[in-house]
């Protein structure tokens, strides 16, 4: 169980961090507003220049053509009259149609190129043979051919007197007049006439609509820039004060005076940041009475761990390390008046002050009972059952538990050892070469009394020279960056290169193989080697 002590240096990181890492780019409101605003005004100009421009074509061409349809309806009449004029005695002998033909030629001429000297003109069948050319380079093709039988049949059904194409490329408009005189047949007219005024009427046309483009984008400039001081702005002003707040700034504020909702919404912010900072200060000022009262607390347990200095019997080593200020790890020694000795190594399972409070009972425990137990196993029954009262008897302790290793050694250097849950206790001979385990059982104290009867000591001999190393799990499961823990394994290669030395130079080595495994000297666990060395 850790205990967590937060840091205010950047107090708001937790309430906006996904703000702060927004960057400039498609993620920002600027620049989606102007995308989507330069869409809206391409959609707009486009629509309105489309429009203009298909009815101005329109009301162009249709001016254009009721002006030569006046000239081509008074040509119909005319030929009308003049076939009126020949007789009505059936199909004429070719010679006589070809002076028709001359005749209606003449005729155009006389109504129509007199009067515009761009019109030229064809006369020709349903077959599609010329009749007559104005100009020899004036040629008929397959679309003329098609649009004068269009023309005929609009004759047959709608009574139209003629048909009509515009090409807006050449400025041209040609017209299809059908003839149905008895002494020709079924022949038809095309005449073609340029409209140069339809070239200057497009290009008015086109300067025109250049004109009304840059009317509506200097509007939608106009209208942008104003969008952008109503409510871009407001938005990217609260947006910053609320980066600045994330990095610490507990004194940004939002300048919005506006009536409306915007402004409602910077004074909400302003005061959500007033709120936040007397919160914050609250939090500090407790956060440091938490700070002090702990560095009270990790100095007042430093004073329930035995000083090991060493004695005519033995030398000690010790390496203990908290995560916190307060540790969860705990070791003791007792000194029988035979002469031999207690050596206890206890972990409580989390960290911080519930883990600390357990490491004093058990201290209480192991200095008031240990001389009423000779027997490791015997010992570490009686404080599972004490410790086990305790917790029942706070249910706010209840879920803790611990690991232990107990062991004696008596005057002959036969060393009893008894396990409750705890690692394995490692033993150095030299003399032989050798690094073995020492086997005990039994398991985790504070789970439950059933416990008690899974306690069992093994006894050893030990002998001069001999190294007994007990550690709790912060010295094995620290991991690299590759996930790899430095493992039983790592600790046994560390006392290997040097189980010759003494044991302060043995823990020493293990420390510092533990770190190059970790890369760095900050552990993730409360961790303790304790080194017993007979001399």
């Amino acid at each position: 169980m850790k205990m967590h002590i937060y840091k205010f240096s950047c107090p708001y990181e937790f309430i906006i961090s996904e703000h702060y890492s927004m960057k400039l780019g498609l993620k920002s409101i600027n620049v989606k507003v102007l995308l989507l605003y330069l869409f809206l005004a391409v959609v707009n100009m486009s629509f309105f220049t489309m429009m203009v421009y298909e009815n101005q074509i329109d009301l162009i061409t249709e001016n254009s053509k009721y002006h030569v349809k006046e000239l081509t309806e008074d040509l119909v009449s005319s030929i009308k009259k003049l076939s009126a004029d020949m007789g009505k005695g059936g199909i004429l002998p070719l010679k006589d149609r070809d002076n028709a033909v001359r005749e209606i030629a003449g005729l155009i001429k006389t109504k129509i190129l007199n009067k515009d000297k761009t019109a030229n003109f064809i006369i020709f069948n349903e077959t599609g043979t010329l009749l007559y050319q104005s100009r020899p380079d004036f040629t008929l093709s397959k679309s003329d051919i098609k649009n004068g039988i269009t023309a005929i049949t609009n004759l047959d059904y709608s009574g139209r007197p003629f048909y009509s194409t515009v090409d807006e490329k050449s400025y041209t408009i040609s017209f299809y007049i059908p003839h149905k005189l008895a002494f020709l047949g079924d022949s038809i007219m095309l005449l073609k006439i340029e409209v140069k005024e339809l070239k200057n009427r497009l290009d008015e046309l086109y300067i025109l609509i250049l004109v009304i483009l840059c009317c509506i984008a200097l509007f939608h400039v106009v209208f942008a820039v104003i969008f952008n001081r109503m409510f871009i702005r407001p938005i990217q002003s609260l947006h910053g004060k609320s980066l600045a707040i994330s990095r610490g700034d507990l004194d940004a504020r939002a300048e919005v005076q506006r009536s409306d909702e915007i402004g409602e919404l910077g004074n909400a912010f302003n005061s959500m940041a007033d709120s936040i900072r007397e919160k914050i200060n609250s939090l500090e000022f407790y956060n440091q009475m938490m700070e002090d009262e702990l560095d009270m607390a990790g100095g007042v347990q430093k004073l329930i761990y035995p000083a090991l200095d060493g004695d005519r019997r033995f030398n000690y080593a010790i390496y203990h390390k908290s995560l916190g200020k307060v540790s969860g790890d705990y070791y003791d020694i007792f000194n029988f008046s035979d002469s031999g000795i207690g050596c206890l190594l206890v972990d409580v399972s989390g960290h911080g002050v519930p883990a600390a409070l357990v490491t004093m009972v058990v201290k209480e425990i192991f200095n008031r009972d240990a001389r009423a137990h000779a027997d490791p196993a015997d010992l570490l029954r009686y404080m599972n059952t004490e410790i086990l009262k305790l917790l029942i008897k706070d249910g706010m302790l209840a879920g803790i538990f611990c690991t232990a290793v107990y062991l004696v050694i008596d005057k002959n250097n036969v060393l009893h050892c008894c396990n409750a849950g705890h690692q394995q206790v490692l033993i150095v001979k030299p003399k032989k070469m050798k690094l073995s385990k020492i086997s005990a059982s039994g398991g985790p104290i504070g789970i439950s009394e059933e416990m008690n009867d899974f306690y069992k000591s093994g006894a050893t001999r030990v002998e001069s020279g001999d190294k007994i190393i007990m550690f709790t799990d912060g010295i094995i499961e620290p991991m690299n960056h590759k996930g790899d823990q430095f493992g039983i394994e790592g600790l046994q290669a560390s006392i290997r290169k040097s189980y010759m030395a003494p044991g302060k130079t043995i823990v020493q080595t293990i420390i510092d193989d533990l770190t190059a495994h970790i890369e760095t000297e900050e552990l993730k666990d409360d961790a303790t080697i304790f080194l017993i060395e007979v001399k």
